[in-house]
């Protein structure tokens, strides 16, 4: 689900050698480390590039400021959640793996103690810019949505399922998935599952999401 957001130009700006994507990695994976482990505010260019033990002007070929660099965080967090999403399921049985995958993956990251922090960390900032804020939505989350309603619509134009809104059926589906979840992280609530009792609870609610929406 390509659209003009997955596009960075910094990494392309200027002359020079061309971008290793060693460093890229390395630069991704220290920006994930310090948002989600730390916190938002713990995300400065200085910081990344000490992280990542690359030099600033590395990290400025690449990212022209912080929030680029955020927004790139963000969105390749995003890719991995929907990466089982670049395959189209040849049959109701592939579809219903695909979702419980998904689904065990995005609930397990949502109720990971990084995230936890992650979400304790934005709530509790008052200096974080809203177009900060807007930039880890939008290429997070929202990304996700998109990514999820993209491929449910492939899927309903194989006949797999009747979703005549893909938009509405994959915030309808994460919904689903997120529950009282999300309100028990909201307030500090902990919530003990281990990985046979979320798949359990995912599995359940997948064949209540096909059920609904059956060809």
């Amino acid at each position: 689900m390509a659209d003009a957001r997955s596009a960075h130009p910094a990494r392309t700006r200027g002359v020079g050698r061309p971008v290793d994507p060693a460093k890229d990695r390395e630069i991704l994976a220290a920006g994930r480390r310090l948002l989600f482990g730390v916190g938002p505010e713990a995300i400065t260019m200085e910081a990344v590039a000490r992280e990542a033990g690359v030099a600033k002007p590395t990290l400025y070929r690449r990212y022209a400021n912080r929030d680029e660099l955020i927004a790139a965080v963000a969105e390749a967090e995003a890719e991995r959640m929907a990466g089982r999403f670049e395959v189209v399921p040849g049959s109701i049985d592939d579809l219903r793996s695909a979702l419980v995958d998904f689904g065990c993956t995005l609930t397990g990251f949502l109720l990971s103690a990084e995230h936890l922090r992650f979400v304790h960390a934005l709530g509790a900032s008052d200096r974080m810019p809203q177009s900060t804020r807007d930039s880890i939505y939008t290429h997070g989350p929202r990304g996700t949505h998109e990514r999820l309603a993209g491929w449910l619509d492939t899927v309903r134009r194989r006949g797999l399922l009747d979703c005549r809104d893909p938009v509405f059926a994959a915030e309808q589906f994460l919904g689903m998935l997120m529950g009282l979840d999300l309100v028990r992280t909201l307030y500090h609530v902990p919530l003990v599952r281990d990985a046979r009792a979320t798949e359990s609870r995912v599995s359940r609610l997948v064949d209540d999401f096909l059920r609904l929406h059956a060809a």
